[in-house]
């Protein structure tokens, strides 16, 4: 599948949680070790978005504030367009609560919000995707919803219809 493809299955997930109207919506993507710099030069490229550097967490980009989550629209494919790369693996997370949970979660200083205070309340839903880009094409290898670990990759295939 291509970007927008990746985008639209992340943004079928989105619209079938409940509730979106009092929610907002969070993405962070990270990435592998050798994908850092390549992300650091697409900075400029990334307007909404910082490079952060979680330590021991690995490095990656997040969307610096949550949006509303009733509208949104999933960029994360389009996004990583800009780093240029035969290979990409990245990691995504989105992160839906009720709007009210998000003011916790940031700072004076915080470029992007920490999302355990978020997490902590109990009410927010996680998906955590990994895909690999290869050759400008996307293959999801996992997709689950903390704290299930149970697969859900094959939703987020490209079927064709005939």
């Amino acid at each position: 599948m291509d970007a927008s493809q990746l985008d639209a299955a992340l943004g079928r997930w989105l619209a079938r949680q409940p509730n979106l109207d009092a929610c907002h919506c969070h993405t962070q993507i990270k990435l592998e070790y050798g994908d850092v710099e390549p992300a650091q030069r697409a900075t400029l490229e990334l307007p909404g978005w910082v490079i952060i550097d979680w330590g021991a967490r690995g490095t990656g980009i997040s969307a610096r504030r949550a949006a509303p989550a009733a509208g949104y629209e999933p960029r994360a494919g389009r996004l990583l367009e800009a780093l240029d790369s035969l290979l990409l693996r990245a990691h995504i997370q989105m992160v839906v609560a009720p709007a009210d949970d998000w003011d916790a979660a940031y700072g004076e200083a915080s470029l992007a919000p920490d999302l355990m205070p978020v997490i902590d309340a109990g009410r927010a839903v996680l998906l955590n995707l990994t895909a690999v880009r290869e050759n400008g094409a996307w293959r999801v290898v996992r997709a689950y919803q903390p704290p299930d670990e149970e697969n859900i990759a094959h939703e987020f295939t490209l079927t064709i219809d005939n």
